[in-house]
């Protein structure tokens, strides 16, 4: 028998193994970037990591509508380690998520045995909904690791009768109300259980070891308990905000939305899941197509009296009381609410697979059953895969969803200044700005963006411009503006030290989750030290000068032209520049509008400033400089009257000028 023995713990150790290895793959390539941006919640999570590593030491976090504190601990370690990045917040549910295969295996192992445990990792480690949890910084991805332990001691005590196991499990269970709110609904599962056991099954339950489970949680979680009792209104406050009590989210139909909530929530095992691509893969349910035709056969499993007879109901039990949080909640089915039911809801899947599995081995042979499993795994794991990272993931809307704009804007800063997280890696470059450098920044894209917030560290090279501040610019600074362009931009151009070379950039889109067209987030104003310049390539009327001009190819045939030009005297008018790429007099490609990306009009040009102005092109033919020309020029937009060029003794001459 001991061959035997050895050969199936072998393999239940190479299975595990295999789940941990899909778990690691899944869960960590790309971390850094995948998904793109940082959200909001997010970021509210670094900034208290941060206020963790400044020395304060809070039981419960109430910025940002309140939250538990043991993932913003954790983050505060990350980020101690690798810095202010998007990717020492993610790490942490990264490593949270595939800690939550072996949990998942170890309950399971101790529920159902041992099949049911290694089919149960394999699932945990690749279906979408818990991939997606384990690459975003919100703490929901802490409670199925913590509650999947808890529980596996709570039933080795129910096993074994040994009070041991029930202490642990009482820690481990405390624990779990310091991860997210859903926690809070698994007493009355647990309770409900114990029902059960007093009035249907024939095992009474071991009190002295309840007792011992009890006191140990409650000695754990009394400290934030007592806290949640003293300070209600936070302990509470997101909870009121999305309760369907709420007569703004029933719209006075307080049952009609329950029921629809309860279908919404059953529905999100096989037909349709949550649609917000933050939490999930939008609208994909928790298993695909085959592996839910699993989960129905292992509930019906769990329903009917068997030898496993309380696994099964506990595992019912447990999901019904954690789907709670959803249902009684607006967005239903909300994957991040709806937490808790991970991972028990896996079981019955795996407890399907593994009936099948003994009936075909029965029924045929080993290895046919066998194949039929494998098959199985592997259209589970392998469509996660293709719709997180071959669809969710390219998707240029994920983007918006995740703020992307406000990380570009900060990644933009940091690379200016020489420190902090600049777009890439896990790791923010530590030390001081780079000498002679500044930064100012609106207020709105500071107080109102914590993404900018976090990943932007505070220094004596960073200006926040508020009502009563007042331009100090310092000639000899190079100094980066980042502006919200949609009011009067005007007043800020005296933050540019004079003369400067000025170059303006429009910055990232953004949309948020209730709009439906993107808008511009920021502008940037960059000033330079003017060095010595050389004679004008091109003298145009009324002091506009081009210096100089550089054509390059980019991709897919488009052209940038680069102009540089510069203001000799003060400008009145606001005149539009024009690029066209001819051919002979056939229009190839053209260019028409403000300078400056249209934010800075020649009327703020100042004398001695050099404005880097640049178009793109994209001709329908590949460029041929020996055959195209190039012609620019300058004109009111109002009157439709040109500057005319100038020759070498100032006359005017044609209304455009030819560049080579």
């Amino acid at each position: 028998m001991r061959v035997p023995y050895r050969r199936l713990l072998r393999t239940e150790w190479a299975v595990l193994g295999g789940a941990l290895a899909v778990a690691l793959l899944l869960r960590f390539y790309a971390i850094d970037r995948i998904p793109p941006g940082l959200y909001h919640d997010e970021a509210f999570n670094g900034l208290d990591a941060l206020r963790v590593l400044g020395g304060s030491r809070p039981l419960f976090f109430t910025a940002n509508n309140g939250r538990e504190p043991l993932f913003i601990y954790l983050v505060a370690l990350s980020v101690g380690l690798l810095g202010r990045s998007p990717g020492a917040i993610r790490i942490v549910s990264a490593v949270l998520g595939t800690l939550t295969v072996p949990a998942t295996w170890l309950l399971a192992r101790a529920m159902f045995g041992r099949r049911v445990a290694a089919l149960s990792a394999v699932l945990i480690a690749g279906l979408v909904w818990p991939l997606n949890l384990s690459r975003i910084g919100l703490r929901a991805v802490s409670l199925p690791l913590f509650s999947a332990l808890a529980l596996w001691q709570f039933w080795r005590g129910l096993d074994t009768g040994r009070k041991g196991h029930y202490i642990a499990g009482g820690f481990l269970y405390g624990l779990t109300f310091y991860t997210y709110t859903a926690a809070r609904f698994t007493g009355l599962a647990l309770v409900l259980f114990v029902l059960y056991q007093l009035l249907f099954d024939k095992t009474r339950p071991y009190w002295t070891g309840l007792l011992c489970f009890v006191l140990a949680a409650g000695l754990i979680a009394a400290p934030l308990l007592i806290y949640g009792g003293l300070h209600w209104s936070d302990f509470m406050q997101r909870a009121g905000q999305v309760s369907i009590l709420n007569p703004a989210i029933n719209g006075g139909d307080l049952w009609g939305t329950l029921g629809r909530h309860l279908v919404r929530a059953l529905g999100l095992f096989f037909w349709q899941g949550d649609f917000i691509p933050r939490h999930n893969v939008p609208r994909r349910p928790l298993f695909d197509p085959l592996t839910a035709a699993f989960f129905v056969i292992g509930v019906a499993l769990c329903a009917r009296p068997a030898r496993r007879q309380q696994a099964g109901v506990f595992t019912i039990i447990w999901v019904t009381v954690l789907l709670l949080p959803t249902i009684l909640a607006e967005d239903a089915p909300h994957f991040l609410r709806a937490v808790g039911i991970l991972p028990v809801a896996i079981f019955p899947a795996a407890v399907g697979l593994d009936e099948v599995w003994q009936r075909l081995a029965q029924r045929t042979n080993q290895a046919l059953a066998l194949g039929v499993v494998l098959l199985a795994l592997v259209v589970a794991v392998g469509s996660t895969t293709w719709a997180y990272f071959g669809q969710h993931a390219r998707n240029p809307e994920l983007g918006y969803a995740f703020e992307a704009a406000e990380v570009q804007l900060a990644s933009e800063i940091n690379r200016f200044l020489g420190t902090g997280w600049t777009g890439e890696g896990l790791t923010a470059t530590p030390g001081e700005p780079l000498p002679g450098r500044r930064v100012v920044l609106v207020s709105r894209l500071w107080d109102q963006r914590p993404t900018v917030r976090f990943l932007v560290p505070a220094s004596e090279a960073l200006t926040i411009l508020r009502e009563d501040s007042v331009a100090q610019p310092v000639a000899g600074e190079t100094v980066f503006l980042a502006l919200w362009p949609h009011e009067d931009l005007q007043p800020y151009m005296a933050w540019l030290p004079a003369p400067s070379v000025i170059n303006v950039h429009q910055g990232a889109l953004e949309r948020g989750d209730l709009e439906t067209t993107p808008h511009l987030l920021y502008v940037t104003f960059t000033a330079a030290p003017v060095e010595a310049t050389t004679t004008p390539e091109v003298r145009f009327a009324e002091g506009l000068a081009l210096l100089d001009h550089e054509i390059t190819s980019e991709a897919e045939g488009t052209l940038l032209i680069r102009l540089r030009w510069q203001a000799t005297m003060d400008i009145a008018t606001d005149y539009n520049v024009f690029v066209h790429l001819v051919d002979g007099n056939r229009m190839v490609a053209q260019s028409d509008a403000r300078p400056g990306a249209g934010y800075y009009p020649t009327s703020w040009w100042r004398p001695g400033d050099v404005v880097v102005d640049e178009h793109r092109l994209s001709p329908d033919e590949p460029y041929d400089p020996a055959r195209h020309q190039l012609r620019v020029g300058w004109y009111d937009l109002a009157t439709m009257r040109h500057l005319p060029v100038l020759d070498a003794e100032g006359q005017p001459g044609d209304e455009y000028a030819t560049l080579k």
